[in-house]
């Protein structure tokens, strides 16, 4: 239907415009080469020629460009207008929930991929990330439905083993999670972005990082505009201790999409280990400013300081940390090391002390799980 939709309105327009809609759409469609599909969903949504259910098309790709370039809040603003349009479009729903997801807002992540499935009960994807925003909610159970049920619809659904083996981790199930982990790795890739992109994740998961980073390199030459590529093969680099490769390619994803705050935590990693704390700080802090609710970024800045002895910026980082991320037993034990340096021994005690609870409650709520 949407093709019959698409070829009536091109059926209408002089052959050069004609032709050049043409190369639109294809460009628009690709998942290998966001540079191109952004301008063209958008000359596409500009030009005012589309019906509406294609408008809506045009903003469902477009917005899932922006997602794969990490660009969350262009997403949501495009899959809205999406769902707007076409209050039925199940895999605009789907992509918003992505975005939301890597924003950490668990609970309209959950929503949208809910609603993604109720309009559409066979969307995988939407199963996937349900099931990835109910595990880091505490919800093991329905995660771990969520992971299958994307597998038995789609046997061969590389994202489906992915989730459902970080799940069984999570349920301290390692011999079931390296299972799915195996399973995900023997699929064939069929793309870029979620061919390479997923084997290559499996294959890092069973510390398999020369079979990584060798389906990270074939993503980059199908589309050596992506920062998400060489963000991941950077982070192989490093994993594989090999600093020179990994900040070269770390320092290319920053080039390429200097939003995507992933490789300025990951070159701020590698410079923190190689003990150059000052250009650790600077990294970290431009991850701050990218996205200043992150607060991975502020325990690394903190634990930075810390090396260096101030204490003092060290204890506003973990403190900032421990806004965003109450639960978060380590920013408390951060903490309490940076008041110990301080030598202010009460208030590193009763951080001490809120970790050792915290942690005693999650060592709980995991025992329940296993048994």
């Amino acid at each position: 239907m949407r093709a019959l939709l698409v070829t009536l309105v091109l059926a209408s327009l002089p052959c050069g415009a004609l032709a050049q809609s043409d190369r639109d759409w294809r460009q628009c469609r690709t998942e290998d080469a966001d540079h191109l599909a952004i301008p063209a969903c958008t000359h596409l949504i500009e030009a005012g020629a589309l019906s509406e259910r294609d408008r809506a098309v045009a903003y469902y790709n477009r917005g899932a460009a922006h997602w794969r370039q990490r660009d969350s809040d262009a997403a949501i603003s495009d899959e809205t207008e999406a769902i707007a349009i076409d209050p039925n479009f199940a895999d605009a729903y789907m992509r918003r929930g992505a975005a939301y997801l890597n924003k950490g807002d668990d609970d309209r992540a959950i929503a949208d991929a809910s609603k993604a499935i109720e309009i559409d009960p066979k969307n995988i994807r939407a199963y996937s990330n349900r099931s990835i925003s109910r595990g880091r909610k505490g919800d093991l159970a329905g995660a771990l439905a969520d992971a299958t049920r994307a597998i038995e619809i789609k046997s061969d659904f590389v994202g489906g083993y992915i989730a459902r083996a970080n799940i069984y981790a999570m349920m301290h199930e390692p011999g079931r999670a390296y299972a799915d982990f195996s399973k995900a790795a023997e699929i064939e890739p069929n793309g870029g972005f979620d061919g390479f992109r997923f084997r290559a994740t499996a294959f890092m998961r069973k510390d398999d990082i020369q079979h990584a980073i060798a389906d990270f390199s074939h993503w980059i030459e199908l589309d050596p505009t992506s920062d998400l590529a060489y963000w991941l093969r950077g982070d192989a680099y490093s994993r594989n201790l090999d600093d020179e490769h990994a900040i070269s390619d770390l320092t290319k994803a920053i080039e390429l999409n200097p939003k995507h705050v992933d490789p300025y935590l990951g070159r701020g990693w590698i410079y923190f280990r190689k003990g150059d704390l000052d250009r650790a700080i600077a990294d970290f802090s431009a991850a701050i400013d990218v996205d200043p609710k992150r607060a991975w970024a502020y325990r690394l800045r903190g634990r930075t300081f810390i090396r260096k002895g101030d204490y003092d910026r060290a204890i506003a980082d973990f403190t900032k940390q421990i806004e965003l991320r109450p639960d978060d037993a380590d920013a408390y034990r951060d903490r309490g090391e940076a008041y110990t340096g301080k030598q202010n021994r009460e208030a590193a005690q009763a951080d001490y002390s809120r970790a050792i609870e915290m942690t005693r409650q999650r060592i709980e709520t995991s025992d329940r799980w296993r048994q």
